[in-house]
């Protein structure tokens, strides 16, 4: 029995959904129908009570509104219309709850029944129509002012029991608190899962470090950036334009996935932050945007960590490339560039262009770093020195090693 209340609900709750809706009006119309679902049984009972005893006048009410309800509710699985619908529903709300206090001789003697009135400003503002949610808070507000004023020339008289209206009275607290607990927890949950799915999708497009300034600071998203001393990680696969030349795009895919997902967490486990992936390549920085004063020593174990992962990849499959991998520490500019309508995060300097140019030095399966970084290193580093080598672009020749060892500190 329960899993078939439960799906009839689910198809009750889908109703008017369209395949082009976004999130957002996934969920707007999933509340405004879930509150007008919930109101509907109550009022079918509310006005069975006040035909029972007699009030045939105040039993048209909350009839009224199943009519209304049912009505709009079918326009909405037919014409999809959302603001129509939800125009309806918010109306009905506000006007039906106090033509029916009004009806019954008002506050008292009604039960106070307009508090039903309050399910139109929490709709809307639950629903994210903020503009619409303070109209018509204003407009609940003016309905009891009216109310107050007029309340000595209604007539305080009915056919309700007094026990009745009493009990009346609670059941109209509870309910609506009730509806207006059930909203708030749907709609937070909606929010909080839409919001959970966001941000893990900017997660698998940003590094955790950069997403996480960018939502925790958003001024940091615009373009410009900031000098910063940082280590530079470029890796890329030795030998893959003659490996891709004669692969299908199928085994290339399977390369270059493998491959980044052996690299990519290595980076990340040792506190870097992976910037751009262009091509076979990969490159990151160390010492930004999270601040660490071992970069260095963090980029070189990433690198030394991304060649063991490569020699088990190379196990299982020994025709794919191998990781070059080159590593130099200076300043750099490290922020956004871009344009205002496409940017990325990355780092520039001739420290970059050092770092790659130091990886063409590397063979497959070589880690490659710059004096700079070897000094920071200390004598915890081993190396076999290539001897000086002139770099194009510079004057004087430089002697770049090949990183061997890097002792735990």
């Amino acid at each position: 029995m329960l899993p078939v209340m439960r799906s009839l609900l689910t198809r009750m709750l889908a109703i008017g959904a369209d395949a082009g809706d976004d999130e957002d009006v996934r969920l707007r119309k999933v509340l405004v129908l879930a509150a007008a679902l919930m109101v509907l049984p109550s009022a079918v009972l509310w006005g069975a009570v006040y035909w029972w005893f007699g009030e045939r006048l105040a039993a048209l009410s909350p009839w009224a509104y199943v009519l209304i309800g049912l009505g709009s509710i079918a326009v909405l699985a037919v014409t999809r219309r959302y603001v129509l619908f939800a125009t309806i529903q918010f109306t009905v709300f506000l006007v039906l709850p106090f033509t029916l206090m009004w009806s019954l001789g008002g506050f008292v003697s009604g039960s106070a029944v307009a508090l039903w009135a309050w399910l139109s400003p929490l709709g809307a503002r639950t629903v994210g129509h903020r503009r619409a949610a303070l109209l018509l808070l204003g407009a609940f507000g003016l309905g009891f002012i009216v109310t107050a004023l007029f309340q000595p020339s209604l007539e305080a008289a009915n056919a309700l029991p007094d026990g009745v209206v009493v009990a009346l009275f609670a059941l109209n607290v509870l309910a609506v608190a009730c509806i207006t607990l059930v909203l708030i927890d749907a709609s937070s949950g909606g929010r909080e899962g839409t919001l959970a799915s966001m941000r893990g999708l900017v997660y698998g497009y940003l590094s955790s470090d950069v997403a996480d300034a960018i939502l925790a600071q958003p001024h940091r998203q615009e373009l410009g950036g900031e000098l910063a001393k940082v280590t530079i990680l470029f890796a890329d696969l030795g030998g893959y334009t003659t490996y891709a030349s004669d692969r299908s795009p199928h085994e290339v895919v399977e390369l270059l996935n493998g491959s980044f997902a052996a690299a990519v967490p290595a980076i990340l486990a040792a506190g870097g932050t992976p910037v751009q992936l262009p091509g076979d390549a990969v490159m990151a920085i160390f010492g930004a945007p999270r601040r660490s004063p071992d970069h260095a020593r963090q980029a070189a174990s990433a690198a030394l960590e991304i060649q063991r992962r490569g020699r088990s990849l190379a196990a299982q499959h020994p025709d794919w490339p191998r990781f070059r991998i080159g590593i130099n520490t200076g300043e750099a500019l490290v922020g956004n560039i871009g344009s205002h309508e496409f940017r990325s995060f990355t780092a520039i300097g001739d420290t970059v262009n050092m770092a790659q140019r130091f990886q063409t030095l590397a063979r497959p399966g070589q880690v490659v770093v710059g004096p700079a970084t070897a000094s920071l290193l200390g004598d915890g580093a081993t190396f076999e020195w290539l001897g000086e080598v002139r770099v194009k672009g510079k004057a004087d020749s430089i002697m770049p090693g090949v990183l061997a060892s890097l002792a735990d500190v």
